[in-house]
């Protein structure tokens, strides 16, 4: 009894920890999994009225991108303007030249002029009774941004080091660029319309027709860019440095102070709700295209449109009154002679 007792609290045990395995650390973090949970969708069945059937469909399609546009900030200053300039475009020179060097296939750089502005710091007077503090131009700032394109996501680590070692650290953000968005909402439609048909075949299965002319559609469509979907995370380890920097006598007892590290994660958006998911194994970030229809299907004709189509009363018919005159001609001996008409 004891071995059973004993192997069933080792089987519960394992199970759970298989289970965090499978989870991750996410299910610690209160703020990420309550994220997750409003993603999570009910599924709640809606019954209409008698007289219309509704249907409503989504379908999405992930992409990955045909290039990508990595944005760099630089700012130098000088003591004067060209002494700036001629420092930032070294940089930027020797930035292409680290590309150049690793021969990267389909890399373009392009360089984006932001600003180029005075810099000044304060000069303080002193006098006998009082200071006064004055504006001194102290040199020029210049900023510019670095738009590198490229197709192949891998080469972005080389292109991360190659400006690291010229100083350029401020990587603003990566931009995904699909060629034909056009065809891929048109295969959306067509996915979503042979799906459409089906369901109404499946009604017509169970008796009820639904092959009328009344009926009401409306559409919409989207896009959700790998940007727009990181969430933040904050470790459940922490790491001290001043631990291992920390020199103590044997048994001297020192408690670190422990950063926890906060850092993000592309979260796709969830499938639930999706009638139709192209491409679900999403390895890397993805463009994700989403198309939405809804459909009502009126088995008799909408009392609204009935009202509408109602025949106009006739108008009244105008009665015309004709007047009829006679002229005569009296004449001089008083004689009354009717004229022509």
């Amino acid at each position: 009894m004891k071995i059973k007792t004993f192997l069933g609290t080792l089987f519960l045990l394992v199970t759970h920890t298989i289970f965090a395995q499978v989870a991750g650390n996410i299910l610690y973090n209160s703020s990420a999994r309550w994220e997750f949970q409003n993603q999570t969708e009910i599924l709640r069945a809606t019954t209409a009225n008698h007289n219309e059937v509704r249907f409503e469909l989504n379908a999405m399609w992930n992409v990955q991108a045909d290039s990508y546009l990595a944005i760099f900030h630089v700012t130098q200053a000088g003591s004067d303007a060209r002494e700036a300039d001629s420092l930032i475009n070294a940089r930027i020179n020797r930035f292409k030249d680290e590309i150049a060097l690793k021969k990267l296939e389909d890399v373009e750089v392009v360089i984006d002029m932001l600003s180029m502005v005075p810099v000044y710091h304060v000069e303080v007077t002193k006098q006998l009774f009082s200071k006064t503090f004055t504006e001194i131009p102290a040199g020029f700032e210049i900023q510019k941004n670095i738009h590198v394109h490229y197709k192949d996501p891998n080469v972005l680590d080389q292109i991360i080091t190659a400006a690291a070692l010229q100083e350029i650290y401020d990587l603003i953000k990566v931009d995904y660029n699909v060629n034909d968005m056009s065809s891929i909402y048109d295969s959306l439609r067509e996915l979503t319309t042979e799906l459409l048909e089906k369901r109404v075949n499946q009604y017509e299965d169970i008796g009820i027709e639904l092959n009328t002319r009344w009926r009401v559609v409306s559409d919409k469509q989207g896009v959700y860019f790998p940007l727009d979907r990181y969430t933040s995370y904050e470790s459940v380890s922490s790491t001290s440095i001043e631990a291992t920097q920390k020199k103590r006598r044997p048994g001297e007892e020192y408690v670190p102070r422990r950063k926890k590290n906060k850092t993000h994660f592309y979260n796709k958006v969830p499938f639930a709700g999706y009638d139709i998911v192209v491409n679900p194994e999403v390895v890397e970030p993805a463009v994700q295209y989403v198309y939405n229809l809804q459909i009502t299907f009126y088995r008799d004709r909408p009392l609204k449109e009935e009202k509408e189509e109602k025949p106009k009363e006739q108008p009244k018919p105008i009665k015309e009154t004709i007047i009829e005159k006679e002229y005569i001609l009296i004449t001089p001996e008083g004689a009354i002679k009717p004229l022509p008409k």
